[in-house]
């Protein structure tokens, strides 16, 4: 399934400034396209079922030093902080596939803040087309969204459903960050909308739903649509 979407992304087209395409999908745990998306450090032989969404993968430097192992993607605050919540609340890893809005490396030296590519309209959309092509191929029965960016990019997607995500909503606005029976092009299935892992511990506090708030508002999201797929 990664190499289906890996050859997909050949039909992207032109990337803008600042953006260079991945040339090679890593054998390894990472999130897609850098790697293959998928739980590789136990064997499974599970579909993912859950689509897990960051906003893009990182910068040709970072990708780089992945090439020549000099770098683990699983090092990183978005993993370590990722795994810790998922094994909290029961999520399953292996029936994950790690994703990303936005296709193609950051050609900067920051990782983080606005993709470069966001301010490109065409390439919104074309990413917003590849996007959809990911929920169709895997059908997935959870979408979990991490950050703003990716929470937009897939509201985008679902209208009217998702209306309520736009402008940040999914994650400022109080028991909004779990939607059940989301339409995305006739594939229905749930969404969860988290703070960004790489940046979680400084963000998850305004998280509420129901009586649950911060970090417990999270991890009761997650139980809650997950032991509901």
């Amino acid at each position: 399934m990664p190499g289906v979407l890996f050859k997909k992304l050949e039909e992207l087209g032109e990337y803008p400034d600042k953006v260079k395409p991945v040339e090679k999908m890593l054998d390894i745990t990472a999130f897609f396209p850098g790697g293959r998306g998928l739980w590789l450090e136990q064997d499974s032989t599970e579909y993912p079922s859950i689509l897990v969404l960051g906003q893009d993968f990182s910068t040709i430097k970072a990708y780089k030093a992945m090439v020549e192992g000099n770098k683990a993607d699983l090092d990183s605050p978005t993993w370590k902080n990722l795994i810790k919540l998922f094994k909290e609340a029961g999520v399953d890893l292996k029936e994950c596939f790690f994703s990303n809005v936005f296709m193609g490396l950051r050609d900067t030296e920051k990782m983080t803040g606005k993709f470069p590519g966001a301010r490109d309209k065409d390439f919104v959309n074309r990413n917003l087309a590849f996007l959809l092509f990911q929920i169709e191929t895997i059908k997935p029965k959870l979408v979990i969204t991490l950050g703003r960016p990716a929470s937009e990019m897939v509201a985008k997607l679902s209208r009217p459903d998702l209306d309520c995500w736009d402008k940040g909503k999914a994650l400022s606005s109080p028991d909004n960050g779990y939607k059940t029976d989301i339409r995305f092009n006739g594939h229905v299935c749930k969404c969860v909308a988290l703070e960004h892992t790489s940046m979680r511990n400084s963000n998850v506090k305004r998280r509420v739903y129901g009586k649950y708030k911060g970090h417990e508002a999270e991890v009761e999201m997650l139980k809650g649509a997950f032991n509901n797929m």
